[in-house]
């Protein structure tokens, strides 16, 4: 059971009084809210009228709305319980982008399903992930789409119409000015201040834009226009899909579910004072309805949802990370569904300062991204993964000419940098997994086996191998628990190896012996349902034995007895 951590109010399953729970309902709507903007810019690059952006606005809201609350549910196969709202993400902003100039809103949203289902996919092999994704392609991925995006950012803030637009000065100014503000906030200012300054730097630019007459005139008249309420216009949905994008938003749905992984986590560190390692089965099922959300926007033509970060920031800070708070927050939502005049808002915005967040945005994902990457060694393979796949991304943009005359099938991955890069460093990883396993062995005669020697072996090969103190602990304990337990029962007859490998994934500890094979009843097993003190037994035994591991496996062939413990690294 989680701890309670001392700095919140309202944890994941208390229910604030009803009054702060509307109120923190609304804080999480306005949050969510920021980025609908993404939407305006994606039908803009489709070449859309007003009125259908404010129609997909509408619906973009019921989809943060409905995804907002599926997310929260905790129990089920789907959600993971938490207040992880997803938003219309960054992630799905370049391939979007490229599929609405080339080939329209109705390969958007088709690939925004498709993108979403690979999601769905993915949660359903979460362990497996782990081998193809490491830190350092994880983080390669995170840091290759801020690039995408601070090059979004760039072209918003300066693909003003023309240069010769006698106004283009005050674009730029602006843009300098909300990117200042959002920097100054996160940088000298701490608490909500720091957490909130993007919304800030996007509202004090567009105050300074309205007197410096960078405010559309055309969206200005459609705001004063707009009604309060009336139903929006589905007439603008339709769905085509196209092939060619499809390793652009596959990548796109690969990063969304490394995304999710990572905000969940933090979830889960943020409501259990003694955290210590990520439970898988909320992930899973986070990242289930993550994908699923992300369907659903595609089928209400939008663009792509992605668990939000920044907002679970905010929640931690506020003090409310209940759960409870997505249902008020995604029922605002689609009851502002209905209102095509705060719809029509987001089109007021000058993309000078919708830009300038951007960048900002993409500067802390090509951090985080560094971050990813250097938290475990980057040794010889990773260098070459990173460097080459990083180089081959960019050359996408430095030489447009070569790649564009590449046969069709080629193009089918050369497309965009996300797709070219993220692909490159996926295979080069899986290439150079071969021969990345190493194993030691470690032999122990009839005499018996001295834990004092077996925790020197294992303690050995921590730093050589790039293991965390954590796994290396944990191995060395539950090891040592393990024999003491052989040792008690008389189970060891002859002698005994022990047969330590590591793949960069898992570490695994083999206990090759002759003898009994080792019985612990209940230990790692799962079961559904407890029978009056049936509990009591289950639980406590797996705390006795100090058995450990992520998982368990025995066998025996004759005299041969053989146990494997696996740490998740």
């Amino acid at each position: 059971m989680a701890t309670r951590p001392d700095d919140l109010i309202y944890t994941v399953d208390e229910i604030p009084p009803l009054q702060r729970l509307l109120l923190l309902g609304l804080q999480n709507l306005v949050l969510i809210s920021i980025y609908f903007v993404l939407i305006v810019i994606i039908f803009k690059a489709a070449g859309c009228s007003d009125q259908v952006t404010v129609n997909a606005v509408c619906m973009g809201m019921i989809a943060a709305g409905i995804a907002t609350m599926l997310q929260s549910i905790w129990k089920g196969p789907v959600g993971s319980g938490y207040l992880a709202p997803p938003v219309f993400s960054a992630i799905f902003l370049g391939p979007s982008v490229l599929a609405a100039k080339t080939a329209g809103l109705p390969v958007v949203f088709a690939m925004t399903i498709f993108a979403g289902a690979i999601e769905v996919f993915l949660s359903r092999f979460l362990h497996r992930l782990r081998g193809v994704f490491p830190p350092a392609v994880s983080g390669f991925i995170v840091l290759i789409v801020g690039i995408e995006l601070g090059i979004v950012g760039i072209e918003q803030v300066l693909d003003i119409e023309t240069l010769d637009d006698p106004k283009f000065d005050q674009h730029i100014f602006v843009a300098l000015i909300t990117l200042a503000i959002i920097m100054g906030l996160s940088v000298w200012f701490r608490g909500l201040m720091r957490l909130l300054c993007s919304m800030i730097g996007i509202l004090i630019g567009f105050i300074i834009s309205i007197p410096l007459g960078l405010v559309s005139l055309k969206s200005a008249g459609a705001f004063l226009h707009s009604p309060f309420f009336t139903f929006p216009d589905l007439g603008y949905i339709t769905y085509h899909f196209d092939p060619s994008l499809i390793p652009s938003f596959l990548t796109a749905g690969i990063a969304a579910a490394l995304r999710t992984i990572g905000v969940i986590t933090t979830c889960q560190k943020i409501n259990d004072a003694d955290w210590k390692r990520p439970e898988i089965k909320s992930i899973k099922r986070g990242m289930l309805a993550d994908g699923i959300g992300c369907m659903i926007g595609g089928l209400l033509g939008t663009p792509g949802m992605n668990a939000a970060p920044s907002i679970v920031g905010v929640s931690k800070a506020s003090g409310a990370t209940s759960r409870y708070v997505a249902f008020p927050a995604g029922c605002f939502l689609i009851a502002l569904a209905f209102s095509p005049k705060i719809a029509s808002f987001f089109l007021l915005l000058p993309m000078s300062v919708v830009g300038a967040a951007l960048l900002a945005n993409a500067a802390f994902m090509i951090s985080g991204g560094i971050q990813i990457m250097v938290s475990r060694n980057i040794d010889t393979r990773m260098t070459y993964v990173i460097g080459i796949s990083l180089l081959l991304g960019l050359s996408r943009k430095v030489f447009p000419d070569f790649f564009t005359k590449l046969p069709e099938a080629i193009q089918l991955v050369t497309g965009t940098v996300l797709s070219l890069s993220i692909i490159t460093a996926i295979i080069l990883n899986l290439i150079f997994r071969i021969g990345i396993k190493r194993t030691e062995v470690l032999v122990f005669d009839e005499s018996g086996i001295s834990l004092e020697r077996l925790t020197n072996f294992l303690r050995s090969k921590g730093k050589p191998w790039g293991l965390t103190e954590d796994v290396t602990d944990r191995s060395i304990s539950t090891t040592n628990q393990v024999i003491h337990h052989l040792q008690d029962a008389h189970l060891i007859l002859g002698a005994a190896k022990i047969i330590v490998s590591y793949d960069q994934v898992d570490l695994i500890t083999n206990i090759n012996y002759e003898g009994t094979i080792l019985s612990l009843p209940n230990v790692g097993i799962k079961q559904r349902v407890f029978v009056e003190e049936e509990a009591f037994a289950y639980g406590l035994a797996d705390f006795l034995t100090g058995v450990y591991p992520d998982r368990m496996e025995f066998s025996s062939k004759g005299k041969d007895a053989n146990i494997r413990l696996y740490f998740s690294t």
